[in-house]
């Protein structure tokens, strides 16, 4: 798959099969994300490959103590029976971290993260983009952070649900009319 296809085919993934990517696949949706371009070329971002479903289950009791009630919803509406998880029972979970002292952190781990999108869905995997840990909700659960290994200093700024698609994507939202050219 060319970049330009694999940019425009790609779509969030919200439900998840159960079975675990390969370490080979795992490892190149992170070595996507190292290549990303950042800041001055720091670099300063850190990755933090979840698999631990303990870990998870605990992580989304957390989410879910402080999510408005509005996104609860709309995460259950879209799970159904299979109840409540802000990574939609992804089997991977990964943390994108940075320490917020160089004031390009956030863009570069947007930026990283997109590449783990896009590698992701060129070697047949899903994504979908989670924010309920990062920034104001970040010291919410930094004792579970910690306790992966995110580095005390670093504010997560995204996290990436990674695994197999179970079916089809929704399909695609309009882009919109945003673009403008002076010349």
């Amino acid at each position: 798959m060319d970049a330009i296809a694999c940019i425009m085919s790609r779509r969030t993934t919200r439900k998840f099969k159960g079975d675990m990517p390969t370490d080979k696949e795992i490892g190149t949706v992170i070595e996507a994300a190292r290549y990303a371009p950042s800041g001055m070329g720091r670099q300063s971002w850190h990755f933090v490959v979840i698999r631990n479903r303990d870990w998870i289950d605990r992580m989304n009791d957390r989410v879910y103590s402080y999510v408005a009630e509005s996104s609860k919803n709309s995460n259950l509406e879209r799970n159904g029976e299979k109840g409540y998880s802000c990574n939609y029972h992804s089997p991977v979970f990964v943390i994108v971290s940075a320490d917020p002292a160089y004031g390009t952190s956030e863009a570069d781990c947007a930026c990283a993260l997109e590449n783990m999108f896009l590698a992701a869905h060129a070697i047949g995997l899903g994504t979908c983009w989670i924010n309920q840990l990062g920034k104001e909700n970040c010291e919410k659960i930094r004792d579970l952070a910690t306790e992966v290994g995110v580095p005390e200093k670093d504010m997560i700024y995204g996290c990436c649900a990674l695994g197999y698609p179970d079916g089809e994507p929704a399909p695609r939202k309009p882009r919109s009319e945003s673009v403008i050219y002076f010349d």
